[in-house]
């Protein structure tokens, strides 16, 4: 499997090669732009065509980016919203638990402060 796809990248390499070698003449050849903001005079300039198709890939490289990382930034955003979320949850559960802790304590005081055995004397 190794030797197969080593000789496959190697053939993809020397295609990719070929088709610069030859197209050397066209990607050399000088493009000509034209920028007319009617606010000043005509801007021109000329560019190879080899830096205009990297220029273009430059670009749509940076595109992708952003268009991953913004999936990305939104699952860090609800993934942070959701931690202070489980975090505010257990803090209310702690407190909770400790008022359900001092609960039993108050009832056992009140039943042995409140309940007497003997009868109270009548006023007579």
């Amino acid at each position: 499997m190794r030797l197969f796809r080593l000789f496959t990248t190697l053939l993809l390499l020397a295609l990719i090669v070929l088709f610069i070698r030859q197209n050397l003449v066209t990607f050399n050849k000088p493009l000509g732009f034209t920028l007319d903001l009617f606010i000043r005079e005509q801007v021109q300039w000329t560019l190879p065509v080899s830096a205009v198709i990297l220029l273009s890939a430059f670009v749509g490289f940076l595109v992708g980016l952003f268009l991953m990382w913004k999936p990305y930034r939104h699952a860090r955003k609800s993934l942070q919203q959701e931690r202070r979320e489980n975090e505010r949850l257990l803090k209310r559960i702690e407190e909770d638990a400790k008022e359900q802790a001092s609960l039993p304590e108050e009832a056992a005081q009140e039943s042995v402060v409140v309940s007497t055995d003997e009868p109270e004397p009548s006023p007579t």
